[in-house]
């Protein structure tokens, strides 16, 4: 066939099939995709057949950031969504439908907080004292945690909250952005769903949104299926960019674990910081239980500075290495003020709940070299 220039403008020039697999998956952009048959067409319509659709269903690229996920967090699978909070919106509405009582952490990254709060039926507790969790979970449907807690950093004994809202009859979510799977992977403790902001570490170069669900196929085949209905569908390059990021992950942290301990025990020593917190410090108050739960006590140091938002404020204005940006888990090391930033929906009594004050600082520690960190500040604290 000889076509015409305006039938070849739109088909020629397809690519053969040759030998030789490409070692990195490419980026795939295309939305549809042909098939040979109308029967063929119609059994993959019918998910009769597995096969790529539309990409608001599936996606090679999606499909391989989930299987690494799910790899990684050792489930049986796991989905995509568009951010972090489309996959914390997804779970809690497939776990926790109107109607059902929620027991969550006061210790909570503040959307989170927000999201939990406008139901109307959650209640907050401190994830740290098991006792009060057990007591608050009679009639509850679903526990929600964070591994690590965003930025308090305190660290709740996850198999024992797990086993606690279980035999009360409720299921868990645990959020392990902080944590990542590299330090915890909460389903082998028992949890229902695990859910990230793969945006942060999992990424780890500050240049994706993303989120991830990960558990049983039957719970990620539910929560695919409502995907489908809400439409928060993780673009091909998104999930590349997430994927890219997977395969260092391991040596990131490792390295950010390492800049993270020798910061936070000059700041626990330092005579204008009132508090410093990471649980791999001895003193700090999760470090019992981070030590028994956790293979890395991870990348974020939180520490108190006098003059509350004021003092603050001048310590991350006299930084120069440390960047003041949102978000968190890049290789750059950056300093926030939750009480203006990530928490910035609580309210004085929220924040004084959460441990938080206006003196509160987050450092999400990258992995520059640790000397030249500690003297940037140095300098500032000065």
């Amino acid at each position: 066939m000889n076509p015409k220039p305006d039938t070849a403008a739109v088909t020629a020039g397809r690519p053969p099939q040759l030998v030789g697999k490409p070692v990195v998956t490419p980026v795939h952009r295309e939305v549809t995709h042909e098939f040979a048959s109308a029967a063929e067409f119609a059994a993959v319509m019918e998910d009769a057949s597995r096969g790529y659709l539309y990409s608001r269903i599936r996606s090679p690229n999606t499909d391989e950031l989930a299987a690494a996920v799910a790899a990684l967090e050792n489930a049986e699978a796991a989905h995509c969504f568009a951010s972090g909070m489309a996959a914390i919106s997804a779970g809690l509405e497939l776990l926790a439908p109107a109607g059902v009582r929620v027991i969550a952490a006061r210790q909570l990254y503040g959307q989170t907080y927000s999201l939990l709060r406008a139901r109307g039926d959650t209640a907050f507790v401190d994830a740290t004292d098991t006792e009060a969790v057990r007591a608050a979970l009679h009639g509850a449907g679903l526990l929600y945690v964070e591994t690590i807690a965003n930025p308090q950093l305190t660290v709740p004994d996850l198999p024992a909250v797990i086993a606690a809202a279980h035999a009360a009859g409720a299921r868990v979510m645990v959020d392990n952005t902080i944590a990542t799977p590299i330090g915890c992977r909460p389903l082998e403790h028992g949890a229902d769903l695990v859910v990230h902001s793969a945006t942060k570490f999992l990424n780890g170069h500050a240049d994706v949104l993303a989120g991830v669900a990960a558990g049983s196929a039957e719970l990620i085949a539910l929560l695919a299926e409502r995907a489908l209905d809400t439409g928060a569908t993780l673009g091909p390059d998104a999930a590349w960019l997430v994927r890219r990021g997977l395969k260092t992950l391991h040596l990131r942290i490792e390295r950010s674990a390492a800049n993270a301990g020798r910061i936070a025990a000059y700041l626990d020593g330092h005579p204008r910081v009132t508090v410093a917190r990471y649980p791999g410090l001895a003193g700090d108050v999760s470090h019992a239980v981070a030590g028994r739960l956790l293979n890395s006590p991870g990348g974020l140091v939180v520490f108190d500075v006098g003059g509350e938002r004021a003092g603050a404020f001048a310590v991350m204005d006299a930084c120069r290495l440390c960047v003041r940006a949102t978000s968190l888990g890049g290789v750059e090391t950056s300093i926030s003020h939750p009480a203006s930033t990530s928490h910035r929906q609580l309210s004085a009594d929220e924040l004084e709940a959460a441990s938080l004050s206006e003196g509160t600082l987050r450092l999400s520690v990258g992995i520059e070299h640790v000397d030249d960190l500690l003297a940037d500040l140095a300098a500032a604290l000065a």
